[in-house]
């Protein structure tokens, strides 16, 4: 009976340990590490979802561990790379976020390349943000970096995005213009020449140079990337326009409108804030599993822990107490007990589980009705429906629209019947607001986006980015605040 005993001691002791190594952090790393290298190939792929998933799920496991050197490293490629793809699918402020971590990470570490591409990955997030000072920041600081380690292939891109998403925003034509013929004298090529030119058109355009402009234009048109080909058709369809020349203004519009078309057909995908609930609800899927498994490790080590001590006393008992039935029953009893608390634990467990899923659905199906609701009072104004009309598709029927004042007058009405007032509440925070920046409040608190509003406003894009501008800091005096116009508008 005491080998017996011995026996069970040690198979329970070389359990304990058995079960804390299943999830030892060297194990873990080693599955961050394989995650991570899956996401990049998927990221090569274009799978960007499915590498989200790969990254979102390799930070999770890295929680915990040794800030090593090579943890850190590791934790500043996932964060980048985490970072870039929420900004391909427009979840600007979780990018900002990532990318900024991932430049603590490689201060740390001492990696100049990872700094360098962090930074410059923090200066696309900003200026998708109209943080245009802190994107200014973030270039000159990868472009210092690309300086040092004089690699002139970072340096080209740099100099273009400066140029074109930073200096030609703002409205500093001739330095955006030296820039990009910078970036095009040191060796761009393919796709990046392309955007080049389709930039240095653009510019030269708002510089009046109409000639240059054409030149560039015309040189852009060999990309086949239909998106590229719709700005440039935008641009040279306003040049014509210009000159007089309405003929080949009509012929550049349905160039447009084809373009828009495909390259409707070419990048359709799923609504962005589906996307962020798909993937915060992975990530709390993937924290969930990670703590299941953690109480279920700490539960069998507890168990192991109070089999031990319970076979402790069992011996001491029997040295000092000869009635050995009643010791072995106190056992048995004990070990039923703990079986009975181990199943309600779980019972419990999954009861939550099942409500958590319940809760969530009860919320979506709430918002879809508030969304019908919605839809349904405002889908009888023509502003309204002109809009929705967009936005799923511009075609050169679509286009053709004519809102009167009525029109406006009524779709504001439905809008202040849906927001409770908001037009009035607008006004009396900001009265120096005229009837037309009223018009794109109300435009953008029913969440059209800024294509859609630059054709009802019959604007470009961009010019349509420095009117929002202009409102935020003149008509609102907000200049100084990090919000941007949306936030500014939904807040009201």
């Amino acid at each position: 009976m005491k080998a017996k005993t011995t026996n069970l001691i040690l198979f329970t002791l070389a359990l304990g340990v058995a079960l804390a190594a299943c999830d030892s952090p060297a194990k873990r790393q080693q599955q961050a590490r394989t995650l991570y290298k899956e996401g990049v190939e998927l990221r090569e792929q274009r799978l960007s979802e499915e590498a989200a998933e790969h990254f979102l799920q390799a930070l999770q496991l890295m929680q915990g561990c040794q800030p090593t050197t090579e943890n850190l490293q590791l934790e500043g490629d996932l964060k980048d790379n985490l970072g870039a793809m929420y900004n391909k699918h427009g979840l600007f402020d979780d990018a900002l976020t990532m990318h900024r971590e991932a430049i603590a990470a490689f201060k740390q570490v001492g990696d100049t390349v990872g700094l360098m591409t962090a930074y410059r990955n923090s200066g696309r997030v900003a200026k998708m943000l109209e943080q245009f000072a802190q994107a200014k920041q973030f270039y000159d600081t990868a472009l210092s970096i690309a300086t040092l380690r004089n690699d002139e292939a970072m340096i080209n891109d740099l100099n273009l995005e400066m140029g074109r998403d930073y200096y030609l925003p703002i409205g500093n034509y001739p330095k955006a213009i030296d820039c990009v013929t910078r970036a095009m004298q040191g060796g761009l090529e393919g796709n990046d020449l392309d955007i080049a030119n389709m930039t240095l058109g653009v510019l030269y355009y708002y510089t009046d140079d109409y000639a240059t402009a054409k030149t560039h234009l015309e040189a852009a048109l060999r990309s086949e990337r239909a998106g590229l080909k719709q700005s440039v058709y935008q641009t040279l369809y306003a040049i014509a326009y210009n000159e007089g020349n309405l003929a080949q203004a009509m012929k550049y519009q349905d160039l447009f409108t084809e373009c828009m078309m495909q390259a409707d057909k070419e990048h359709a995908s799923d609504n962005l804030q589906r996307l962020k609930a798909e993937y915060e609800l992975k990530a709390q899927k993937s924290e969930m599993e990670s703590q299941l498994r953690n109480r279920s490790l700490k539960l069998w080590l507890i168990i192991a822990a109070t089999v031990i001590a319970l076979l402790v006393i069992v011996l001491i008992v029997r040295k000092k107490v000869s009635d050995h039935k009643l010791a072995v029953e106190q056992f048995r009893s004990q070990v039923e007990r703990d079986q009975n608390r181990i199943h309600e634990l779980v019972s419990d467990m999954e009861n939550l589980i099942r409500t958590n899923d319940d809760l969530r659905r009860d919320r979506q199906t709430l918002s879809q009705k508030d969304l019908l609701m919605t839809s349904k009072i405002m889908g009888r104004n023509k502003v309204y429906a002109t809009a929705q009309g967009l936005g799923e598709q511009v075609t050169a029927d679509t286009m053709n629209f004519a809102l009167s004042d009525d029109d406006w007058a009524d779709f504001i009405s439905l809008t202040d019947l849906v927001y409770d007032g908001f037009s009035q509440r607008l006004l009396e925070l900001y009265p120096k607001l005229g009837k037309w920046d009223v018009r794109i409040c109300c435009l953008s608190k029913n969440g059209f986006s800024n294509q859609v509003i630059s054709i009802l406003l019959d604007t470009q894009t961009e010019s349509y980015y420095r009117r929002k501008t202009r409102i935020k800091q003149m008509k609102m005096n907000l200049a100084e605040d990090t919000r941007t116009f949306e936030e500014i508008v939904n807040a009201v």
